[in-house]
C-alpha cells in the first residue's frame, strides 16, 4: 500500500464522518475541565453534528447539489438509435468509470478474495444495459491506487464478460484518479477514433467526470446512474439516522473536496 496514498486518505478522513465528530467531540473531553461551559457546547455540537450528517434527507440534499444530469431516457435513446444518419451524431462509446474494489468475497474464486465495491458493481450494471441497449463498444476505466494487484479496470472487464456477457474493447488499468481516468482513456478513444461517448459514472461524481473528460477532448453524453435511495419503512422517512445516511453524506462531501483540488 503506497504511503502517500495512505497519508492522503488518512488526512482527509479528519473531515469527514463519523471521523470529524470523533475530532470534535475529543476536543469538547480536552477542554472540558478548564472550560465547562464550552465543553459542553463542543460536546452538543458533536451530538448535533453526527445526527445531521447521519440524517438520509441532510445526505441526499448534499447529493442532488452535484448531480448536473437527468438519467437517460432510454425509450428516447433507443428511437434515436434507429433514426436515419443518427451514427453521425451519436456516441461512439460507453465508458464506464470505476468506484473502487473490495476484499473478502472468497466464493468468486478470485486472489485475495478481490471483487468490485458496491459503487463499481452498480455502475458496472449500468453500464451493461446501456452498452446492450445501443450496441456500442465499451471501455473501462480504473488503475490500483491503492496499491493491490488487481487493477480495477480488469476486474471490471472480467465482471462485465462473465456475468453480464458484454464484451469490453478497452481496458484503462493505470488511472489513480478521475483526472487520470479521462486523460487516459482520452488517448485509448482517440487512437480509435471516438471522440463522443456516453458517460457512465454515478450521479454525485458526473460533475467532476464530465469536466475531466471535457477537459480531455472527449464530447461526454452524459448517463449517471446510481442514485437511488434506500427505504426503511421502519424509520422517520429521511430524518432519523442511518448507517446508509452517513455514507451518502461521507461520498459527497469526498466529492466536494475532491472537486476543489481538481482531481
Amino acid at each position: 500500500m503506497p504511503i502517500d496514498w495512505l497519508a492522503r486518505n488518512l488526512l482527509v478522513s479528519l473531515f469527514l464522518p463519523p471521523v470529524n465528530v470523533l475530532v470534535l467531540a475529543g476536543f469538547a473531553l480536552v477542554v472540558w475541565r478548564r472550560w465547562p461551559r464550552t465543553g459542553r457546547t463542543l460536546a452538543l455540537a458533536a451530538a448535533l453534528a453526527f445526527w445531521l450528517q447521519a440524517m438520509p434527507w441532510f445526505g441526499n440534499r448534499l447529493a442532488r447539489s452535484l448531480e448536473v444530469a437527468r438519467p437517460l431516457d432510454i425509450k428516447s435513446l433507443s428511437a434515436s438509435i434507429d433514426a436515419p444518419g443518427a451514427a453521425a451524431k451519436l456516441p461512439q462509446a460507453v465508458v464506464i468509470l470505476g468506484g473502487g474494489i473490495s476484499l473478502g468475497a472468497p466464493e468468486f474464486g478470485r486472489p485475495d478474495g478481490v471483487d468490485l465495491h458496491r459503487t463499481s458493481l452498480a455502475r458496472v450494471r449500468y453500464g451493461a444495459f446501456l452498452a446492450r441497449h445501443t450496441r456500442l463498444p465499451v471501455l473501462v476505466s480504473g488503475g490500483a491506487p491503492s496499491g493491490h494487484a488487481v487493477a480495477e479496470g480488469r476486474l471490471m472487464a472480467q465482471v462485465l464478460d462473465e456475468e453480464f456477457g458484454v464484451p469490453v474493447r478497452w481496458i484503462e488499468a493505470q488511472s489513480l484518479n478521475t483526472a487520470q481516468n479521462a486523460t487516459f482513456s482520452a488517448s485509448l478513444l482517440t487512437n480509435a477514433g471516438i471522440r463522443r461517448v456516453y458517460l457512465v459514472t454515478s450521479a454525485w461524481h458526473m460533475r467532476r467526470a464530465g469536466e475531466q473528460f471535457t477537459r480531455a477532448g472527449i464530447t461526454v453524453v452524459p448517463a449517471p446512474c446510481c442514485s437511488e435511495r434506500p427505504l426503511d419503512p421502519d424509520a422517520i422517512p429521511g430524518w432519523w439516522p442511518t448507517i446508509d445516511g452517513l455514507r451518502t453524506t461521507r461520498e459527497v462531501l469526498r466529492e466536494w473536496m475532491a472537486l476543489a483540488v481538481g482531481h
